[in-house]
């Protein structure tokens, strides 16, 4: 199993395609925290590569209702600027 990043709005991971492309990839997106300006902050896709299948159906992660209050705030601090 390994646990490395799959792709982000700029470049993809050319490791994926050319080292692991014969396993399962399992992906989950996620919003990049990380990063001393807010617009250095991107939404960033992950990857799970195994040499097996899993039995669990992927389900779309639904955003906290803590995680979109902070968003919304965000945005009325940044739009009184």
């Amino acid at each position: 199993m390994l646990s490395t990043w799959h792709s982000n709005r700029h470049r993809e991971n050319e490791f994926l395609k050319a080292l692991w492309s014969e396993f399962t990839i399992f992906t989950k997106e996620h919003f990049y925290y990380v990063g001393a300006r807010e617009t250095n902050r991107k939404p960033m896709l992950e990857a799970l590569v195994t040499n097996y299948t899993s039995p669990y159906k992927h389900e779309p992660a639904q955003p906290y209702s803590e995680q979109l209050a902070l968003l919304e705030k965000a945005k009325t601090i940044s739009n009184r600027q």
